[in-house]
């Protein structure tokens, strides 16, 4: 089993809520003998350390490299010769990023000494993630990018799950009927069981991706069958809340027999 000695976590300044702080010190109760440190977002932080002459030439060309990798049209390549294009922004999508692209973007920028199995880098991201797939037309929208560094998109808490389909069906309906006052009051009602923007919660959510995360790099493990565990996968909506809001929401026994067996004991457990 790889040994995790540093945890690094990179903030999403533009997304309100979110604490990083907390997340870093619940992962440092976690793991007790790992050290864990907060940083500003990634590209600020790793830019910081080169030369003014460089970062206005590092920018420029990170620039170019992330607008590349930005995608414009949701249909997927092998459909685009017989279906419409669809933009981002008529699916209310903002930027939207291919997963490994973005990563491979972010990866050379990570200084030789922080490279390697024995560090982690939890990079959190406003904009979406997504893949094509050989199974489907569009895009398919992802919270999580494992690997060097791990990349988790807040908005795809929001987009990436399924919506409760009576929710999905009276939104509509409201919209269709040009109620859009009325949908405040909607959201209020199907609260706990979505996350929408701004969302106060979204340290919670973030704080069980960073679990997913952790245990990745530390067994290989991805995804788990106890709906209540963060570890959970999260297909729907109602799937993300009993993951990760629920009052049962723990990282399940199994789990933590993983932590127990590997030499880890969590403060307080």
């Amino acid at each position: 089993m790889p040994q995790v000695d540093s945890i690094y976590i990179y903030d999403a300044p533009d997304v309100l809520g979110l604490d990083i702080g907390a997340i870093g010190r619940m992962l440092s109760d976690l793991l007790p003998e790992t050290q864990v440190e907060t940083r500003t977002d990634f590209f600020t932080h790793q830019l910081a350390r080169f030369k003014a002459s460089q970062v206005e030439m590092l920018t420029e060309q990170i620039a170019a490299r992330l607008e590349e990798r930005e995608v414009h049209n949701l249909i997927a390549p092998q459909w685009r010769d017989e279906m419409a294009p669809i933009a981002p922004e008529e699916r209310g999508l903002e930027t939207v990023y291919l997963a490994e692209a973005l990563q491979e973007v972010m990866r050379p920028l990570i200084p030789e000494s922080e490279r390697g199995s024995h560090h982690l880098h939890i990079v959190y991201i406003a904009q979406c993630l997504g893949q094509f797939l050989p199974d489907r037309h569009d895009l398919a929208l992802q919270i999580v990018q494992f690997g060097e560094p791990a990349i988790v998109s807040t908005t795809g808490f929001v987009e990436a799950p399924a919506l409760p389909r009576e929710y999905a069906f009276r939104r509509a309906q409201l919209l269709a009927m040009g109620l859009d006052e009325a949908l405040d009051e909607l959201d209020d009602h199907f609260a706990a069981s979505t996350l929408g923007y701004e969302d106060q919660r979204v340290t919670i959510v973030a704080a069980g991706h960073a679990l997913q995360v952790l245990f990745d790099a530390l067994f290989g493990e991805r995804g788990c069958d106890v709906a209540a565990c963060p570890l959970h996968q999260a297909d729907t909506h109602e799937d993300l809340a009993t993951a990760h809001l629920s009052e049962d929401s723990k990282l399940c026994q199994r789990h933590m027999q993983m932590l127990t067996d590997a030499g880890i004991h969590p403060r307080g457990a």
